[in-house]
Parts: C-alpha cells; structure tokens; sequence
C-alpha cells in the first residue's frame, strides 16, 4: 500500500519490448501521459548476464553451459555478445534519450545510480522429437531484464521487462544438433523475423519512439486456472497440469510486456521466485534483488480445447486436424478498480500425418495456439485497430501445396460474443491507468 500511495505524486517511464525504466518523480503531479524526463545525465552500468536459480543448475540444463561458454579471446560470448550489441549504439542516442550506458563496475563516466542485468529464468521444451524421418522442436527461452536504482541503502528493482526467445524447427530426418545449440542461436542467429535476442537489445533502445509511450505499474502473472475439461485433456495426453501451467503463465508474461510494453514481476511459479540473480556483478558475490509487489495481477483460464481429425481426401497416411481452444483472460486490480475479463476463442486447421511421431504434438500445437491468442489480446488492449480486427475475428491463410488444397490450413482468433459487448470498454479502462 505504501509503495502504490506513492504512485499518486507520479510516474516517469521510458520503455521499448525489451527493456525499460520506471523512475518516481515526486515533483509532478499524477498523470497516465506523462513522458520519462531523462537520468540527469547519470551513467547505468550494464552488468551482463546471469541467471536466476532455483534448484541450481538443473533448473537450465541446457542453457546453463553457455554461461560458461567463452570466446577465442577467452571472454564469456553471451557477455560478449549482448555488450557489443549495445556497444554498438552511438553514444550521441544515448545523449539525445538523456542517460549514458557503461559497461563494468562503477562505469566510465561517474558513478552510476542506475544499473541494468539481464537475468535467465527458464527454459522450456515444449517439443524434442526426433526420428529418422522427421525432427521437431518447439523452445522457449524466459529471462527478465532488470532495471535497478543504487544508491547508499544497497539496489531496488524499479521495473522488470520479459526477454523471449522463440525457437521452433522442423527438419527431415534425425537432428543432431544439441538443444544447447539452438538456445545459444536464439542470441547468435536471426530468426525469421531477422532479429536475435542481442540485436533486439540494440535495436530497440536505439530506435524506439521513447516519447511516445504508457507510462507503466507493476503486472504479473499470478495464477493460471485449468478447467475440468482441461485437466481430462491432459491426462489423457500424459501432460503433467503444473508443466502446462506454467507454459501459459510464461507465455502471458511474455505477451503483456512485449505487446503492451508494461513492467513485468517474474510470473511466481518461474526460476525467478527468489529473486537472487546467480551473477557476479560486484566483488565476485552472487547479486540480490527482492521483486516488487504487482499493482495488477493477470489470471488467464484454459476452459476447453476440442480437437478432431477428418481422413486426407487423397493422403491415406494423413488427417486434417481441427483444434478449437476457449481461454479467459482477466486482468485485475481492487485498488485500482480494474476488472478486464473476455472470453477469447482460437482455432487452427493444418494437415497432419496419422502417425504422432511424424508431426508436431497436440501439446506443441495447443501452447503455440494459446500464444498467439495471447498475443493478439495483447496488443489489442493496447491499439484500437487490433481491439476492431480481434471482435470481427483476426484469420490467417496458410499457403498450401496441390496436395493438401482441399485442407486449406489457416488460424483464427476472435472475442467471444459473450464478452464482446464490453471488450473495448475494458481494453479503454487498462490503457487510462
């Protein structure tokens, strides 16, 4: 309660889908518009990478090695990699946003008052299959990168942005390639958006419209319900119900602070519960932070999924699939007097074989299918034109071959009439916060 009378006297914040800063100026009175003044010239030192423990190592089997990893100059290469990145940005863009990075201890222009980390959290494999005749994976790597005030009382967290990378691939016969490998290219090589983790660092603090922003409290992840139907669901398909929550609270962080670009508090089932950072920022020490309190919490529900299979018109070793899933979102604030709570509907149509080791799981299927919902209510909180495509229904049309015509492949995203009437209402009542 104290901390949100104190959002009262205001908020500064300047902000972009990899990372941002949240500064309270006392000085100002309380407006939703108001735009990030500057650091008064202050350096932030950039601390590096590390990751956030829970069980120690085998909470990143695969990811953790690369910690570890070092180049032929003998630097560690996600340091590396991440520093040159924002290395890279001319120092004439920093001056022009008001703040100057350092990198190391203490920084080179003065001492600093803000410092930054970016902190692994989790990774998650929601699909490894591999046989001689075809090889999927579908990966997920959560970190969280921190913006903290120092000062004589030691270090406060003053916002916490999400850092996804997305990895999926489908490759004939087996693939030999670690899953380490494909964590590390999530940093090292382009996707096919032609972005990695580390250019998306650079990019978006040299290019983002910092004037143009929202300023932000504190969201989190708080809950995940699964429905009856749900928990039948994933008996019969062996999937452990904590596993899959956690899958769609990783991915509801990961889409309300990419797409509405809001500070995010580590999803309370994650790596990052603790709050310890496992780096060695000063004096070779492990570094902590306590994570703030959410002002908003957000509490997605999986209510259903149906899922039927119609013979191939000419492919016998092949079905066309129908998955159709119901997911509530509601996000929630008693002090604020908030309450968004719609019903969104997705349902996606593909060709599939008959054979489940030869294609992408339902599981892989379903989770990829919840992100994109998750994504596609994300920014239509945030963009009036994305609130009218999500209540007309979002569709995308997949190219087909010859063979599979009569599927016609496709995925579609709408707010359920049952909800609609109030969808841009509520969408209207986040954004005024």
């Amino acid at each position: 309660m104290f901390r949100r009378s104190l959002l009262k006297f205001g908020l500064g914040s300047i902000t972009s889908s990899a990372l941002a800063w949240n500064i309270l100026n006392v000085n100002s009175s309380y407006s939703a518009e108001q735009t990030f003044d500057g650091f008064d010239g202050q350096s932030v030192v950039w601390g590096g990478i590390g990751y956030l423990p829970k069980n120690g190592r085998s909470a990143l089997p695969n990811f953790y090695p690369l910690l570890e990893k070092k180049d032929e100059s003998g630097a560690l290469t996600l340091n590396n990699l991440l520093t040159k990145a924002l290395e890279e940005v001319p120092k004439s863009t920093w001056a022009e946003k008001g703040f100057r990075l350092s990198v190391g201890e203490g920084g080179k222009n003065g001492n600093a008052r803000f410092g930054m980390i970016m902190a692994i959290s989790s990774e998650l494999t929601i699909q490894d299959s591999r046989t001689d005749i075809i090889s999927f994976r579908v990966l997920r790597l959560i970190a969280y990168n921190f913006v903290f005030q120092i000062d004589s009382a030691g270090t406060k967290i003053i916002a916490c942005y999400p850092v996804g990378g997305r990895g999926y691939s489908y490759r004939p016969f087996y693939d030999e390639t670690s899953s380490s490998e494909y964590y590390f290219k999530m940093f090292s090589t382009s996707s096919t958006e032609g972005e990695t983790i580390t250019s998306w660092y650079r990019n978006k603090l040299k290019n983002y419209p910092f004037e143009d922003i929202k300023t932000g409290l504190n969201y989190q992840v708080s809950d995940v319900s699964l429905k009856p139907k749900v928990e039948e669901a994933l008996d019969i398909l062996n999937i452990n119900k904590t596993d899959f929550k956690d899958l769609i609270g990783f991915a509801a962080t990961m889409s309300f602070g990419k797409e509405m670009k809001v500070s995010m508090v580590p999803y309370q089932d994650s790596n990052a519960s603790t709050g310890a950072l496992a780096l060695n920022f000063r004096n070779k020490e492990a570094f902590s932070l306590s994570l703030n309190e959410p002002d908003i919490v957000i509490k997605p529900t999986v209510h259903l999924w149906t899922t039927q299979y119609q013979d191939h018109p000419r492919d016998p070793n092949k079905f066309a699939q129908k998955i159709k899933i119901f997911v509530q979102l509601r996000v929630k604030s008693d002090f604020f007097g908030v309450d968004f709570n719609q019903l969104i509907t997705a349902e996606e149509v593909q060709s599939v074989f008959k054979k489940e080791e030869f294609r992408r799981t339902d599981l892989a299927t379903i989770y990829l299918l919840i992100e994109q919902l998750l994504d596609k209510t994300s920014a239509a909180i945030k963009d009036p034109q994305k609130r009218q495509e999500l209540l007309q229904g979002y569709r995308k049309d997949f190219d087909t071959n010859e063979r599979n015509r009569e599927i016609r492949p496709y995925i579609a995203i709408k707010v359920h009439k049952q909800t609609a009437a109030t969808f841009e209402k509520q969408c209207q009542t986040i954004m005024q916060l």
